[in-house]
């Protein structure tokens, strides 16, 4: 029942981050909240120091201004979240398949990766998108961190 019930929300997660990958930038624009939250802070002297290097483009205060410089932030940590959740509800599903915990966390790893990778190609094809390797790579990143964070809470509670 658990294993049916963890495939069921894995499936469902995952058409939730294709739907999202379906949208253009500008139906995922945080910028005019971010304009209003943001208003007269003082936010862009904290961060003015912060610069490098993403995707071949700089990313920082004095170039993006301080609205779109705090939306990429959001949008990574976007990136992270759904992708920790498809690499948890992976692991957890991989559990109840394989006995082997070695086998079904690197198949959960490797399933993340896999999605990662063609959510991108996805993206590619998909109107006021672009699709990055470096993203595949913070995907995977966030999906790993969701097996790891599974692995050691199931330790923690089997002690």
């Amino acid at each position: 029942m658990k294993r049916k019930f963890f495939i069921v929300f894995l499936a469902l997660w995952g058409l939730l981050i294709f739907f999202f990958s379906s949208q253009s930038y500008s139906e995922q624009n945080l910028s005019p909240y971010l304009t209003v939250l943001l208003g007269d802070s003082n936010l862009d002297k904290i961060f003015s120091s912060i610069q490098f290097i993403y995707a071949g483009r700089e990313i920082s205060v004095s170039n993006l201004g301080m609205v779109h410089f705090v939306e990429f932030f959001i949008r990574k940590a976007a990136h992270l979240f759904v992708f920790f959740v498809l690499g948890a509800l992976s692991w957890l599903v991989s559990t109840r398949v394989w006995k082997s915990k070695v086998i079904a966390t690197i198949v959960a790893a490797f399933f993340v990766f896999l999605y990662a990778s063609l959510d991108e190609i996805h993206q590619h094809y998909t109107n006021g998108r672009s699709s990055l390797v470096e993203d595949v790579l913070l995907d995977t990143c966030g999906g790993i961190l969701g097996v790891v964070t599974c692995i050691i809470v199931f330790r923690m509670k089997k002690k």
